[in-house]
């Protein structure tokens, strides 16, 4: 829970108002003997007197809470605030009312408003909610709904809070804090059906070149000293009359390098239910690549170029790296000065690993840096990320040099192609399929590599 700034209880302009034509209005039908004056304000007058008898004395105390304060895009949280009677001593009693032993009778309702925020969406869409307190029960607390359509950090808040009493005769005015909400990216579907290519690892679910305690079946062998006792095919060894185990290909992992280009970021970006630019692409497809990959067992290391902040995380397995993976994709800031700033650490990664690189191509650092993994003998994949619909301008010079660097860069592509590396159309599942197929075919064939 968090604490908020609060006023005192002030009256409000209806009151005002009431007290105002009743005084005049009585004064008025007294002094000029009109008694339908004197019919006319003795209602205001009434209420005027109904909301001075009860009105709430105690001061209250707003404590908020927003939980979860992560969530994935398309998720929604809840923000929540509870009122609570400050005591004589300064205590908080949530059970006792404002106006002593009657309960909550002094507080006839409370409001809340949400500020619209960049993409938060409130439920209901005014971002206004209301909520009465039960007679004789404690003071009400208010909850509403927040969705996160784009990820990223936010801030809620702050959120104008107010509590009325009977007849809205006086106010109770409080300020929420801010609270902070991290939208994780949402990763696209995903999945590869292809198999991996080779490891070196004892935990995923790939089948190794060496034989070993694994799922797959390899052969039929003789019993040698240290095979399991479960491994004994008796149908064999009671043919033969010698004991015979059966051999199997050892499950092993991979160590798959996510490069993710940063950069800049092109096209529209209207959160998951709209476009997506091609930073929103690159996001939720690295993160549909490594829960694809985590979740198979295998390790994913994750470098980031052209960002602020951190720019890797160590592989790791299991969810909760891919937990970290996605709170690291969520706080990506294009920073084009940092452009020099990352380089490729060959011995942060085994020869043996899968790079896959995810950009949109236009800068040509994300080439050159592939390049550069493929000559220290790891095998490499571009992902093109860049959208169809980047660009929309109507500015005849403008469309005339962005045509001119989209044909630099299918030169470009065509280059880094040549030397190796395939650049393949990002598609949803499926998208690394041929890939990975030759990846396999070819894996066993000797490379050079640069030392």
């Amino acid at each position: 829970m968090s604490p908020s700034r609060t006023d005192s209880w002030q009256p409000s302009p209806a009151h005002l108002r009431a007290v105002l034509l009743g005084v005049l209005g009585v004064a008025a039908a007294l002094l000029f003997r009109v008694p339908i004056l004197l019919v006319l304000a003795t209602p205001f007058a009434f209420v005027a007197v109904w909301s001075m008898t009860t009105r709430p004395h105690e001061r209250l105390d707003l404590s908020t809470a927003l939980a979860p304060r992560t969530i994935r895009e398309g998720e929604a949280t809840t923000w929540t605030g509870r009122f609570d009677a400050v005591g004589d001593h300064g205590t908080l009693d949530s059970a006792a009312g404002v106006n002593g032993d009657d309960g909550g009778d002094g507080v006839d309702q409370v409001i809340a408003f949400v500020p619209h925020r960049e993409w938060l969406e409130t439920r209901p869409g005014t971002g206004v909610v209301a909520a009465a307190t039960a007679v004789g029960g404690p003071p009400a607390a208010v909850s509403m709904a927040i969705r996160g359509t784009h990820w990223g950090p936010h801030e809620v808040g702050p959120i104008n809070v107010v509590a009325v009493s009977s007849w809205g005769a006086f106010r109770w005015k409080a300020v929420a804090s801010r609270h902070h909400l991290t939208t994780l990216p949402l990763p696209e579907v995903f999945d590869a059906t292809a198999s991996q290519h080779r490891a070196n690892g004892l935990v995923g679910i790939d089948r190794s070149a060496h034989a070993g305690d694994g799922s797959e079946f390899s052969g039929i062998r003789p019993f040698q000293t240290g095979d399991r006792l479960r491994r004994i095919n008796w149908q064999r060894s009671l043919r033969n009359g010698e004991l015979h185990v059966t051999s199997t290909y050892s499950d092993q992992d991979s160590h798959v390098a996510l490069f993710v280009d940063a950069l800049a970021d092109f096209g529209p970006s209207e959160g998951i239910d709209g476009a997506a630019s091609s930073l929103d692409t690159t996001v939720r497809a690295a993160g549909a690549i490594a829960e694809h990959f985590l979740l198979r067992g295998d390790r994913v290391s994750l470098h980031v170029f052209g960002s602020r902040g951190r720019a890797t995380l160590p592989p790791g397995s299991g969810r909760s790296h891919l937990r970290r993976i996605l709170d690291r994709l969520a706080m990506l800031e294009p920073d084009p000065s940092r452009t020099g700033a990352f380089r490729v650490s060959r011995a942060a990664i085994p020869g043996d690993a899968l790079a896959i690189m995810l950009s949109p191509l236009i800068s040509p650092v994300a080439l050159e840096r592939a390049a550069t993994i493929v000559s220290h003998g790891l095998t490499a994949a571009v992902v093109d990320t860049l959208p169809t619909d980047v660009h929309d301008g109507h500015d005849t010079t403008t469309e005339l040099a962005w045509r001119i660097r989209l044909l630099e860069r299918r030169r470009e592509v065509r280059v880094i192609e040549e030397i190796g590396v395939p650049v393949i159309a990002w598609r949803g599942p499926g998208s690394l399929d041929p890939f990975l197929r030759e990846l396999a075919r070819r894996s066993a064939a000797p490379r050079m590599a640069r030392r």
